[in-house]
């Protein structure tokens, strides 16, 4: 396994505030309201960076894979919602930094790179947006970069229930956060690089492993 790559500056600390301060009576309500339940959670990482790789159906699928880990992590979000007063507020108070979507960011690319080098887990949505079917779609080989350029650990989790979990809707709708193997990207090709598309597929297969024969999409084969 290669170092994490060290070269981008460290995202400050204390941008995770409004994660430190909600987290608990959200984590307690959230779990009152939608039963939930995790598999494999002796698969996560007990410190240090990894990237954290799952499907993508509901917006409340970071909250629950956050619930389920337990610590901070960093995600992406477009960057149209950091100019939404309240949604933005949120955002930034949670660590989440924006990303132009639709085109090679390299200013998002420095970032995850940093929070990863600073010792931070890393959330990554490899399709780049939720599915509407709830069946994945094919990954964008933007994870691919991140994960062979870093070096870091990949953590692959499938979130299954969350769309059917609504506000007035929560009862007896669980949700379960199913956690594979860890693994590094570097074990999925051949050379030093490797195709980023055919590297970004074979690290979704691995999500799609942990889902449902009718949520994996075009990776059911």
């Amino acid at each position: 396994m290669s170092a994490v790559f060290a070269g981008a500056p460290v995202l400050p600390q204390e941008r995770l505030w409004l994660w430190r301060a909600g987290y608990p009576p959200v984590r307690a309500i959230a779990s009152f309201l939608a039963p939930w339940r995790i598999e494999g959670a002796d698969r996560i990482p007990a410190h240090g960076a990894f990237i954290v790789i799952t499907n993508h159906v509901n917006w409340k699928d970071p909250p629950w894979i956050e619930f389920a880990l337990g610590r901070a992590i960093r995600y992406m979000a477009k960057r149209e919602l950091f100019a939404v007063p309240v949604i933005g507020f949120v955002l930034r108070g949670i660590g989440c930094f924006p990303v132009r979507r639709g085109e090679a960011d390299r200013g998002a690319l420095a970032i995850a790179l940093s929070v990863l080098a600073a010792g931070q887990p890393l959330g990554y949505f490899p399709e780049g947006h939720r599915s509407e079917s709830g069946a994945l779609i094919r990954a964008k080989p933007g994870i691919a970069h991140i994960a062979l350029r870093s070096g870091a650990p990949i953590l692959p989790i499938a979130v299954v229930g969350t769309p059917r979990a609504r506000l007035g809707r929560f009862w007896r709708r669980d949700i379960t956060i199913r956690v594979g193997e860890p693994f590094v990207a570097q074990d999925l090709c051949d050379g030093p690089r490797g195709d980023p598309q055919a590297v970004a597929d074979a690290i979704m297969r691995r999500v799609a492993a942990l889902l449902p024969a009718e949520m994996r999409g075009v990776y059911a084969t």
